[in-house]
């Protein structure tokens, strides 16, 4: 009886401890968390970080239709990852690098339902994908078709998220400028669905690398370095 009571107990043990520290402390912890002030004297900006949330209904498209299966929404801590910037590495030594990439903090995702850190990542990281991001059409257009960008691309097509109808009078301004392959039949034309829209809004609000309050605000607020 000893050896099963012995057996049980470590069972639990094994399952949920783990269970313990890996969710259910650092959901609490999450949830206890609140935007932090700037101080205008040590960081050199003002406000609050993170300064707003992501667009919430473009999210809920984007987990939907598994963008999260092929592109991460976290820059890795230097100590595990070359994903971002970091003093010491590379030519750029200035105070602040040309262009700083800091990892992220669970402060990046406040105001988030959920946090789509990503299970592999197969396309780009996305984590600041509004600040490089194109122009809305364009990102349309990779979302419909992507390989009408890149014939390479193993992107899949989002095309539900689209309509395909008859044009009535002139052309609308939100419909896609398609040409070759992906082009619709003449006299059609595809334009997006509401959902379509969120999902853009979505992508365009994606910037995590907002300075961190006595830490990386420092190096945003350092001088911008001399041009040689």
């Amino acid at each position: 009886m000893s050896n099963f009571r012995t057996f049980i107990l470590g069972l639990v043990a094994s399952f949920g401890l783990p269970w313990l520290c890996l969710i259910v402390i650092p959901v609490l912890k999450y949830q206890a968390l609140q935007p932090v002030a700037y101080d205008k004297d040590t960081d050199g900006v003002e406000g609050y970080y993170p300064p707003a949330p992501v667009h919430g209904q473009g999210q809920i498209v984007y987990l939907r239709e598994g963008c999260s299966q092929c592109h991460t929404q976290m820059i890795r801590p230097s100590q595990i990852a070359l994903d971002g910037w970091h003093k010491g590495w590379g030519q750029d030594q200035e105070a602040r690098p040309a262009a700083p990439v800091r990892s992220n903090t669970l402060y990046d995702y406040l105001g988030e339902h959920y946090a789509p850190l990503g299970i592999v990542r197969s396309g780009p990281d996305l984590a600041n994908y509004g600040w490089r991001a194109p122009e809305r059409g364009i990102i349309h257009q990779k979302l419909f078709a992507p390989r009408s960008q890149h014939d390479w691309s193993n992107m899949p097509a989002f095309k539900s998220l689209y309509i395909v109808r008859k044009a009535q009078g002139p052309v609308s301004d939100k419909a896609l400028k398609l040409t070759g392959k992906a082009a619709p039949e003449a006299g059609y034309e595809v334009v997006p669905t509401a959902e379509a829209e969120a999902l853009v809004d979505y992508l365009l609000s994606l910037k995590k690398d907002y300075p961190v309050p006595g830490v990386s605000a420092a190096v945003a607020a350092a001088p911008a370095p001399a041009k040689k």
